[in-house]
């Protein structure tokens, strides 16, 4: 089966993502059940499996951010679930509430197939990032933490990135080891307001 590029989306078939997402939201204020996507109006670049995060803002504060790294279901189906688990599960913050929706801002993040990049160190992971501000994912054991592109926005220095990246994960700032798993991504995204 073959996996979604995020190279491969138009303008338009994003739109239609972030659209997938407001509807997401909005089905569970509005009075009836929320109805899942009709995956037969969605081309089938949309249909094929892909990996994505969505983010939910109010007022600039971030409000929800969940996702996935690994493509399982269709990516049309991976937005809408996420959206909700962002508004309503994401156990950093209170539920989404009807009153914050005049102020919400939600961006929908579709993965590229993350890279594995080999450094010895972590100081040559630094020196790679000061050039190329791309995602980031480092595991190790058991333990593992995410940062979209986007982070780069309030996190702009690499050592900081880098830390609190580590922090995330749950280790402490000057954590290394030299089975240290590493990768890097890119996303295609878009980010709007929510209205209906």
């Amino acid at each position: 089966m073959s996996v979604t590029s995020c190279q491969s989306l138009n303008k338009g078939e994003l739109t239609q993502l972030l659209d997938v997402a407001r509807d997401a939201i909005h089905g569970h204020f509005s009075s009836g059940c929320p109805q899942p996507p009709q995956l037969d109006l969605y081309t089938r670049r949309l249909l094929q499996p892909g990996a994505c995060f969505v983010t939910l803002t109010v007022n600039g504060q971030l409000q929800g951010c969940l996702g996935t790294i690994i493509a399982r279901s269709p990516l049309v189906m991976e937005v809408y679930n996420r959206a909700r688990a962002s508004a309503y599960q994401d156990r950093r913050f209170m539920p989404l509430t009807e009153d914050q929706l005049d102020d919400l801002q939600i961006e929908v993040s579709v993965l590229c197939q993350p890279e594995t990049l080999t450094v010895s160190s972590e100081q040559e992971l630094i020196n790679y990032l000061g050039n190329n501000k791309v995602g980031l994912i480092l595991s190790d054991g058991h333990q593992q933490a995410l940062f979209l592109p986007q982070v780069w926005q309030s996190l702009p220095k690499a050592e900081h990135f880098v830390r609190q990246l580590k922090l995330k994960a749950g280790w402490n700032a000057s954590y290394w080891s030299p089975t240290m798993k590493v990768q890097t991504f890119t996303v295609n995204s878009i980010k709007g307001k929510y209205y209906f």
